[in-house]
């Protein structure tokens, strides 16, 4: 797997693990599963509980114990998501979590918030922006409200993310909501991507992710 830890800053690093494969992924990644000298003094897992589904205490628990389990310091929040007129929940919840990642680098002394976007979410968000006639995409690294991100794991593909964390007998949480095809995004991950890679190229993703580096410009956090 192609991950970029040349972009990673030298200090600390907050790590934003919703309880997903590709964000539980990014922990075992940067903390080599817990055995990488002072992970825990370098990497703070961080969770939020939007308190938008059943199961999300569950998940909020789950993050808790890997945290423990890598020995890397755990700080999460049971939030209240509230929108504001002509917002959607997906953008409130969004706000949420930046003034949460915006309060810790400040209060834990964090250098950036490493996410864990991969190669699919480039190509995801290429395919959706492009049908709003503008070409942003997801960069490695990026500022927003205050909280500088980075995204090692660009160029690694979902399935590769999932394939490793299978290998070590890893868990991870999955959010029932991505399958619901009536958001846009899910329409393109499980049946646009797939029509044009099977009947125009398999490789369709790659493409899109080296297009979305060369363009760069502004991206989603």
């Amino acid at each position: 797997m192609k991950v970029n830890r040349s972009i990673l800053p030298s200090g600390r690093i907050g790590l934003a693990v919703s309880g997903g494969s590709d964000s539980v992924a990014l922990a075992f990644l940067l903390t080599k599963g817990g055995k990488k000298k002072n992970a825990s003094k370098r990497f703070v897992v961080l969770h939020v509980d939007h308190g938008l589904r059943p199961e999300s205490k569950e998940e909020y628990q789950f993050v808790k114990s890997l945290a423990k389990r890598l020995g890397v310091p755990f700080r999460g929040t049971h939030a209240k998501v509230v929108q504001n007129r002509g917002e959607s929940i997906e953008m409130a919840a969004r706000r949420v979590r930046l003034a949460f990642f915006a309060k810790c680098m400040k209060s834990l002394g964090l250098d950036a918030v490493a996410t864990g976007h991969h190669m699919d979410d480039v190509a995801e968000t290429f395919l959706m922006k492009l049908r709003r006639a503008t070409l942003a995409g997801i960069r490695e690294t990026s500022e927003v409200a205050g909280v500088k991100f980075v995204r090692p794991l660009l160029g690694c593909r979902d399935e590769e993310l999932k394939d490793y964390l299978r290998k070590f007998g890893e868990e991870w949480r999955e959010d029932a909501s991505n399958g619901d095809v009536s958001i846009e995004r899910n329409r393109v991950r499980h049946e646009l991507i797939p029509y044009i890679e099977k009947v125009l190229d398999k490789h369709i993703v790659e493409h899109l992710f080296r297009i979305c580096m060369r363009l760069g410009g502004p991206q989603d956090s």
